[in-house]
C-alpha cells in the first residue's frame, strides 16, 4: 500500500482511553499507544482489532472493504489485527502484507460462513486476542455476522471501545428481518459508534436499531484505482459486449438478468454477455441459455478471484448491475473505474454512488432494464459515450481507501472520548432501548457474561497471557525486506 506516512491527523491532547471495572487491575493491557513523529505533534495511535465472520480467502465486498482500511490504517501508524473464523486447514495465526496479522479462531461455522452463536463459547478465545494485542478499538462488520456481534459483546464487557460497520440493508416486515433487527438493536444499543456505507444504509440502520443519528456517521466504501485500469485494446469492437460480475443469488436480481438475455439478443444478433459470479442461481441462467441456444452468445465464467476481476471487466463495453438492494455497490464502482459504461437498477444506496453522466439507473424490472440497455448500446454504436480513460480519470477521485482511512480515524477518535459503561449502566441501557423482554433476557445475557470474564480472569489473569510482539503500529517488528507493492493477499501469507 506504498510507504508508510511520518505525519499523522492532530488528536486532543486530554485523550485518554477509558478503563472498565472489570479490567482496571491490568496495567497497560488494553491503552493506546502515543507517539511523537519528528516535528509533530503527539498523536493517538489505536490497536484496532477488525472482527468479522468474512474475511480472505472468501472472497466479497466486507473482505475487500477490512483488508484494504486495514492497510491504510497501518500505513497511517495504527496497530490492526484481524480475527475471523478457521476456514478450512487456514487456522492459527497468519500474516499478510506489511504486518497484518489474522487470528483464525476454531470456531464452528453455522450458515453461509457465518460461526454459531451463544454468547459465551467464543468469550475465551476472543479475550486471549484482546488482551495479547493489547486492543483499545474492537470494530466489528456486516449485520449477518454472529461473530461480530459476539465481539461487540464481550469487548463492552471487558471495557473496551467499539465501533461497528453495517455493509447491508434489511427489511421490516419478514420474520428474518424482524429477529435480526432485534438482535442488531441489542448489539448496538451501547456502541459507541457506528459507521455505514450510504446514506440510505443509515437510515435503515436507525430505524432498524433505534439509534440516536448522531453517532451514525457515513463512510461509503472505496476501490484501488490503480487495480481497475480501462484497457480498450481487450474489448472485441465488432460486436456490443455487456459484463455481469455478480453473486448468482436471488438478491442480486439474477432472474431480471434471465428476463433481459433473450428480449436483447433477439434485437441486437451482435451482442454477447459474459457473467461472471457463482450462486445458486446459475441454473437460471443455464436454462435461458439451453432454450434460446445463446451458448455462443452468453459465456457462464464461474467464480473468479479478485485479481482476475479486472481482466474480465475490461472485455466489454457495458457493465450491467441488476441487483434488488444494495447499501452500497462497489461493483459499479469498479466498472466504471474499467472504462465501461454502466447501467444498474435504482435501489437502495446505488443513486448515490456514481454521478449521472457514469450510470444509467433503471427500476428494478425487466422492461426498465431493457430500456436502459437499448439507450446506452445505442449511444455505444453512435459513438456519444465518454472515452473509458475519461471516465477512469474521473472515477479515481471520487473513492480512495486513503480518505476512508482518515474518516475511519476521526470515528476512532470520537468513539474513544465516549465512556464504556459499568455493568449497571449498560443493564439499564438494555432494559430501556430494547423492551422489557428482549432487554431483561440479554441483561441476564450480560450479567452471566460478565461473571464468566472473571472466572476467566481468576483461572488465567491478564498479566499470565503473554503480550505479543507487534507486526504493525508504531513499536512494529515487520521489516519487509523489499519496498515493493502485494496486491493479493494471499500470495503474502506465511
Amino acid at each position: 500500500m506504498g510507504q508508510r506516512r511520518k505525519r499523522c491527523d492532530q488528536v486532543p491532547a486530554h485523550f485518554k482511553p477509558k478503563t472498565h471495572p472489570s479490567t482496571a487491575h491490568t496495567p497497560d493491557t488494553h491503552s493506546s499507544s502515543t507517539h511523537r513523529g519528528s516535528g509533530h505533534e503527539d498523536c493517538v495511535k489505536h490497536s484496532i482489532c477488525m472482527v468479522s465472520d468474512f474475511f480472505y480467502p472468501n472472497m466479497g465486498g466486507v473482505e475487500s472493504h477490512i483488508y484494504q482500511l486495514s492497510q491504510c490504517l497501518i500505513e497511517k501508524g495504527h496497530k490492526v489485527v484481524i480475527a475471523t473464523h478457521a476456514y478450512g486447514d487456514r487456522r492459527g495465526v497468519r500474516y499478510l502484507t506489511n504486518g497484518l496479522k489474522v487470528y483464525y479462531l476454531p470456531l464452528q461455522v453455522m450458515y453461509n460462513q457465518s460461526t454459531a452463536t451463544t454468547c459465551f463459547h467464543s468469550l475465551p478465545l476472543l479475550r486471549c486476542v484482546f488482551v495479547r494485542e493489547r486492543v483499545t478499538v474492537v470494530h466489528a462488520h456486516s449485520s449477518f455476522s454472529a461473530m461480530a456481534h459476539d465481539a461487540l459483546f464481550h469487548a463492552k464487557t471487558m471495557g473496551l471501545n467499539t465501533v461497528f460497520t453495517d455493509h447491508s440493508l434489511f427489511g421490516f416486515a419478514d420474520l428474518s428481518s424482524v429477529l435480526t433487527n432485534k438482535l442488531l438493536t441489542v448489539s448496538l444499543c451501547d456502541t459507541n459508534h457506528i459507521v455505514c456505507v450510504s446514506y440510505t444504509s443509515k437510515e435503515n440502520t436507525v430505524l432498524r436499531a433505534a439509534l440516536d443519528p448522531d453517532i451514525v456517521s457515513v463512510i461509503p466504501n472505496a476501490v484501488d484505482p490503480s487495480d481497475f485500469t480501462p484497457d480498450p485494446g481487450r474489448r472485441d469492437d465488432s460486436k456490443i459486449t455487456i459484463v455481469v460480475v455478480s453473486r448468482l443469488v436471488y438478491r442480486k436480481g439474477i432472474d431480471l438478468l434471465g428476463g433481459i438475455i433473450p428480449e436483447l439478443c433477439a434485437n441486437h444478433p451482435d451482442l454477447c454477455f459474459i457473467i461472471g459470479g457463482e450462486g445458486p442461481k446459475r441454473i437460471v441462467l443455464e436454462e435461458v441459455r439451453e432454450k434460446y441456444q445463446l451458448h455462443d452468445r452468453v459465456r457462464l465464467l464461474g467464480a473468479l478471484d479478485h485479481k482476475d476481476v479486472r481482466d474480465v471487466l475490461v472485455q466489454g463495453h457495458i457493465f450491467l448491475n441488476t441487483s434488488l438492494t444494495e447499501a452500497f455497490c462497489m461493483a459499479i464502482v469498479e466498472g466504471a473505474s474499467c472504462g465501461l459504461q454502466v447501467v444498474s437498477t435504482r435501489v437502495g444506496g446505488i443513486p448515490e454512488v456514481l454521478p449521472d453522466e457514469l450510470v444509467t439507473l433503471c427500476e428494478p424490472t425487466v422492461s426498465s432494464l431493457c430500456a436502459g440497455l437499448e439507450t446506452v448500446i445505442a449511444r455505444q454504436r453512435s459513438g456519444n459515450v465518454l472515452s473509458p480513460a475519461a471516465i477512469h480519470r474521473q472515477v479515481q477521485t471520487l473513492y480512495t481507501w486513503r480518505n476512508v482511512a482518515e474518516r475511519t480515524e476521526k470515528v476512532y477518535e470520537q468513539a474513544g472520548r465516549q465512556p464504556v459503561l459499568s455493568l449497571p449502566a449498560r443493564l439499564r441501557r438494555l432494559r430501556s432501548h430494547c423492551g422489557a423482554v428482549a432487554g431483561s433476557i440479554f441483561s441476564f445475557f450480560a450479567v452471566i457474561n460478565f461473571l464468566f470474564l472473571l472466572f476467566l480472569q481468576w483461572l488465567h489473569p491478564d498479566h499470565l497471557i503473554d503480550v505479543a510482539m507487534d507486526a504493525s503500529g508504531p513499536h512494529s517488528c515487520w521489516r519487509p525486506l523489499k519496498k515493493e507493492k502485494h496486491k493479493d493477499p494471499n500470495s503474502a501469507v506465511i
